[in-house]
């Protein structure tokens, strides 16, 4: 069964992710969360319905929030990533990383 990497449908997205995995497997988990944060929220930006109504609970709310948190511009609803602090330990790393390529893989991107 091929990774789950494998499966981002976006060669650049998934590029990303794979170094990102790469940067998870080196201990870089800055890189990993960073890498991780920024595909979702061109995911959200790519389909703008997943922010609105009750997929914005889904997929807006329930985005980790260890030390990245993802929020709707109030002017544009544009997503945006504020990061909290700037080491990330690899539990941390992980959450956002696996949330984001399960995400991607959901949504056909």
């Amino acid at each position: 069964m091929p990774a789950k990497t494998d499966r981002i449908q976006d060669t650049e997205l998934r590029e990303s992710l794979v170094q990102a995995q790469a940067s998870l497997r080196s201990g870089d988990f800055e890189d990993v969360v960073k890498r991780s944060a920024e595909a979702y929220a061109e995911l959200l930006r790519r389909k703008p319905e997943l922010t609105q109504g009750p997929n914005m609970i889904r997929n807006v709310l329930f985005f980790p929030n260890l030390g990245a948190r993802l929020q709707l511009n109030s002017t544009t609803s544009a997503p945006e990533i504020i990061y909290d602090r700037e080491k990330f330990i690899f539990s941390e790393a992980i959450t956002y990383f696996e949330f984001t390529v399960d995400s991607l893989v959901k949504n056909g991107v």
